[in-house]
């Protein structure tokens, strides 16, 4: 088994994509890391084991030879903006409020 490290705002889902080519396989990834779970952040600072056969060979590839890390976990700032600033008062209208 190979390890790799986390990049930043990566989550076990981002992983699963990156490494097996869907996130159907994120239970195979927690089976192989019992320190991790489903619901906490990873850690930078964390290697993950990784080794099996990718699910989606194809996906693997795209994200490889183009050197994409997918990264969708929210951030500390982004956390904060959506618990505080969300709803209609903070919509601009044809901005992120869009009338058809």
């Amino acid at each position: 088994m190979e390890t790799i490290k986390p990049q930043e705002n990566q989550n076990i889902f981002d992983l699963s994509l990156q490494e097996y080519g869907s996130i159907e396989k994120v239970f195979d990834l927690l089976e192989d890391n019992d320190q991790f779970n489903i619901t906490e952040d990873i850690s930078v600072y964390q290697d993950l084991k990784i080794g099996r056969e990718a699910f989606k060979k194809d996906i693997v590839e795209y994200y490889n030879s183009r050197n994409l890390k997918p990264a969708t976990a929210l951030t500390e700032e982004e956390e904060f903006l959506l618990d505080n600033f969300s709803g209609i008062d903070y919509m601009i209208i044809e901005d992120d409020f869009i009338i058809y």
